[in-house]
Protein backbone atom coordinates (compact mmCIF):
# COMPACT_ATOMS: atom_id res chain seq x y z
CA UNK A 1 0.00 0.00 0.00
CA UNK A 2 1.33 3.53 -1.32
CA UNK A 3 2.29 5.69 2.04
CA UNK A 4 1.43 9.59 1.70
CA UNK A 5 4.60 11.65 2.12
CA UNK A 6 4.20 15.39 2.92
CA UNK A 7 6.93 18.02 3.04
CA UNK A 8 8.18 18.90 7.01
CA UNK A 9 6.77 22.38 6.64
CA UNK A 10 2.91 21.04 5.83
CA UNK A 11 0.91 21.54 8.71
CA UNK A 12 -0.98 18.33 7.73
CA UNK A 13 2.59 16.27 7.86
CA UNK A 14 1.76 15.42 11.64
CA UNK A 15 -2.07 14.08 10.73
CA UNK A 16 -2.14 10.26 11.08
CA UNK A 17 -2.36 8.33 7.88
CA UNK A 18 -4.18 5.05 8.64
CA UNK A 19 -3.45 1.84 6.89
CA UNK A 20 -4.98 -1.42 6.65
CA UNK A 21 -8.57 0.24 6.33
CA UNK A 22 -11.14 -1.02 4.00
CA UNK A 23 -14.35 0.87 2.45
CA UNK A 24 -16.56 -0.32 -0.25
CA UNK A 25 -15.92 1.74 -3.27
CA UNK A 26 -18.65 1.83 -6.10
CA UNK A 27 -19.88 -1.45 -5.06
CA UNK A 28 -16.47 -3.57 -4.16
CA UNK A 29 -14.33 -3.44 -0.89
CA UNK A 30 -11.26 -2.15 -1.46
CA UNK A 31 -7.93 -1.11 1.11
CA UNK A 32 -8.01 2.63 1.27
CA UNK A 33 -5.86 4.96 3.59
CA UNK A 34 -7.45 7.11 5.38
CA UNK A 35 -6.00 10.31 6.40
CA UNK A 36 -6.39 12.35 9.39
CA UNK A 37 -8.04 11.52 12.81
CA UNK A 38 -10.19 8.58 12.97
CA UNK A 39 -11.67 9.60 16.24
CA UNK A 40 -11.78 13.08 18.12
CA UNK A 41 -8.58 13.11 19.58
CA UNK A 42 -9.95 16.02 21.90
CA UNK A 43 -13.43 17.20 22.37
CA UNK A 44 -14.45 20.06 23.89
CA UNK A 45 -14.32 20.22 28.21
CA UNK A 46 -15.94 22.92 30.62
CA UNK A 47 -12.03 23.90 31.65
CA UNK A 48 -10.91 24.73 27.72
CA UNK A 49 -9.82 28.44 28.25
CA UNK A 50 -11.79 30.56 25.36
CA UNK A 51 -9.55 32.81 23.71
CA UNK A 52 -10.95 35.77 21.34
CA UNK A 53 -8.61 36.02 18.29
CA UNK A 54 -7.53 39.96 18.74
CA UNK A 55 -6.90 40.78 15.24
CA UNK A 56 -6.89 39.85 11.56
CA UNK A 57 -3.49 37.31 10.68
CA UNK A 58 -3.74 35.95 14.21
CA UNK A 59 -6.43 33.26 13.31
CA UNK A 60 -4.02 30.78 11.82
CA UNK A 61 -4.50 27.52 14.20
CA UNK A 62 -0.68 27.12 14.39
CA UNK A 63 -0.11 30.47 15.80
CA UNK A 64 -2.58 30.16 18.37
CA UNK A 65 -0.77 26.60 19.08
CA UNK A 66 2.80 27.86 19.17
CA UNK A 67 0.93 30.92 21.27
CA UNK A 68 -0.18 28.71 23.86
CA UNK A 69 1.46 24.98 23.71
CA UNK A 70 4.95 26.52 22.84
CA UNK A 71 4.57 24.47 19.57
CA UNK A 72 2.82 25.23 16.32
CA UNK A 73 2.18 21.49 15.77
CA UNK A 74 -0.52 21.06 18.25
CA UNK A 75 -3.01 23.04 15.33
CA UNK A 76 -4.89 19.48 15.14
CA UNK A 77 -6.26 19.53 18.58
CA UNK A 78 -7.24 23.33 17.80
CA UNK A 79 -9.26 22.48 14.71
CA UNK A 80 -10.79 19.29 16.13
CA UNK A 81 -12.25 20.60 19.90
CA UNK A 82 -13.30 23.28 17.55
CA UNK A 83 -14.87 21.66 15.16
CA UNK A 84 -12.32 23.72 12.31
CA UNK A 85 -12.94 21.19 9.07
CA UNK A 86 -10.70 23.48 6.62
CA UNK A 87 -7.74 24.63 9.07
CA UNK A 88 -6.23 26.32 6.36
CA UNK A 89 -9.10 29.23 6.52
CA UNK A 90 -8.02 29.55 10.45
CA UNK A 91 -10.50 31.89 12.55
CA UNK A 92 -11.47 35.31 11.62
CA UNK A 93 -10.37 38.25 14.18
CA UNK A 94 -12.82 38.28 17.39
CA UNK A 95 -14.07 34.90 16.92
CA UNK A 96 -13.79 32.92 20.01
CA UNK A 97 -12.07 29.44 19.99
CA UNK A 98 -11.65 27.10 22.92
CA UNK A 99 -8.20 26.06 23.98
CA UNK A 100 -7.70 22.39 25.93
CA UNK A 101 -5.59 23.19 29.13
CA UNK A 102 -2.10 21.55 28.71
CA UNK A 103 -2.83 19.46 31.56
CA UNK A 104 -5.44 17.18 30.03
CA UNK A 105 -3.36 17.43 26.71
CA UNK A 106 -0.63 15.46 29.16
CA UNK A 107 -3.21 13.68 30.78
CA UNK A 108 -4.20 12.19 27.33
CA UNK A 109 -0.53 11.52 25.94
CA UNK A 110 -0.50 14.57 23.64
CA UNK A 111 1.84 17.31 25.19
CA UNK A 112 4.47 16.61 28.22
CA UNK A 113 4.26 20.00 30.34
Amino acid sequence: MARIELPPYSMFSATPAYEGVSAEIEGVRQNVIVFGLMADAVVPDASDTLYAVPQAGEGRLDLISQQHYGTPELWWVLASVNNIVDPLVGVVAGQVVRIPQKERLAANGILSV
